[in-house]
């Protein structure tokens, strides 16, 4: 299921720097506006996120945890079974979140 991320910031503002944290990583925002980015992107949302991404003029973008989080889940696996030989089954269900 595709859906469209969840997106705090002026449209057209320009964008040089982002900060990526996958799942729900919203608290650790303020690390990367300490960091002086320009856009901070997440899996989950909450309402401090938006106020802060609005007071500081950062760009916010919360994409669902699960969409930020499965490739890296998927790529783990792949390793683990390569490396180690294990039986590695992905199953990618999709979830609203």
């Amino acid at each position: 299921m595709k859906r469209p991320p969840q997106h705090i910031g002026e449209e057209d503002d320009l964008i040089n720097t982002i900060a990526w944290c996958t799942g729900g990583a919203q608290s650790y925002m303020q690390y990367a506006i300490d960091a002086g980015i320009d856009a901070y992107l997440t899996g989950e949302i909450n309402e401090p996120s938006v106020h802060n991404a609005r007071e500081t003029g950062t760009h916010f973008y919360a994409a669902g945890h699960h969409a930020t989080e499965r490739y890296g889940a998927k790529a783990l696996g792949e390793h683990l079974a390569q490396e180690f030989g294990l039986p590695v089954e992905f199953v990618d269900i999709d979830h609203p979140v």
